[in-house]
Order: structure tokens, then sequence, then C-alpha cells
């Protein structure tokens, strides 16, 4: 993924917790992959991100490290926005660089995270430290409609409830937070 409109729902799960939905897919034969990620989200000393509805997000996962530009959301009934993402060999270094031009650290986001693809759509089952279960449905370049009507057919299919969020998990923990 390099430059794309990602659009996704997310809900907090309200019913269910990850091990129910992960078993079930499992037993249906899906694949999951589980990722560790750690989120290193930094702010711009010329350029304050939450005024302007970006991000700039240093990802590293038991796979690797990537640099993240995420522009302004573009819709209230999905989350979707461009995303721009390179990978990265030394996260470490490319922390420094960001540090000496003015964008630093801010906020950390930890979580565990499964991957499932289904057709043309990630279903993403999360563990957010200090946060809880989350479900995300994303579409790579998809047509919102689309997302929203495989949204719908996902959860009644599985009997998921969740209340859905168009916040990150980002705003999410510095609204509890209160930072």
């Amino acid at each position: 993924m390099t430059d794309v409109i990602e659009r996704e729902v997310k809900l907090k799960l309200t019913n269910k917790n990850i091990e129910q939905i992960l078993e079930k897919l499992k037993s249906e034969g899906y694949t999951i992959d589980k990722e560790v990620e750690r989120d290193i989200y930094l702010n711009g000393e010329y350029r304050d991100f939450r005024k302007t509805d970006e991000a700039l997000r240093l990802r590293i996962t038991n796979k690797g490290a990537e640099l993240t530009y995420k522009g302004p959301k573009m819709s209230v009934r999905s989350k979707s926005r461009e995303e721009i993402t390179v990978g990265i060999t030394d996260y470490e270094t490319m922390l420094k660089i960001l540090t000496k031009l003015g964008f630093n650290p801010v906020h950390e986001v930890q979580k565990i995270r499964y991957y499932i693809k289904i057709n043309n759509f990630t279903i993403c089952l999360d563990k957010v430290q200090d946060l809880g279960d989350f479900i995300e449905i994303e579409g790579i370049n998809s047509d919102e409609e689309e997302l929203l009507g495989f949204t719908q057919y996902f959860m009644k299919k599985y009997n998921i409830e969740g209340e859905k969020l168009t916040k990150s998990y980002l705003e999410l923990l510095v609204g509890k937070n209160g930072n």
C-alpha cells in the first residue's frame, strides 16, 4: 500500500469478544494473521495535525516498520481518508530524522491485530491497550456503499453488535486520557 483512499468502518464490540469471533472464522477455514503493533504518532513543530485532521504515524510490528501520512477524513458515514505509506527498515533512525525535522512523538497506541481477508475487504480484529476490543472492516479504494453493504452483511452473518465510531484509536485514547 503506497498511496490509497482507505475506507473503513470501526465498531467497538458490545456483544462478543475477539476470541469468539476468531473461533467462528477459524472454524469456517479463514486464514488469520496476527500482528503486534506499536503506533507512534507524531505532531509537527510548524504543522499541528490536531488542527488539520491529519496524522503522521510510525508503525512497528513483528514483521517490520512503516511510516504513514493520513489526510483529513473525507466522509461522516465511514472513516475514509487518503493514506500514503512507505516501508522502512530502521525505525529508530527514521524517528531520529523526523525529530530533527520538528516532528515529535506525542502519543502511542499498542494493539494486537488479527487480519482476515474476505473478498475485497480486510477484517481487523483489534485488542487495543486501554480501550478494549474493536472490529474494523476496511476496503482499499473501494466504493463507500459497497463497504457499508459488506459491513452490514458481515455483522449480521456473525451476529456481531457494536458501537460505530469515526474516531481513530489515537483520538479515543486522547479523549479518554484528556490530553
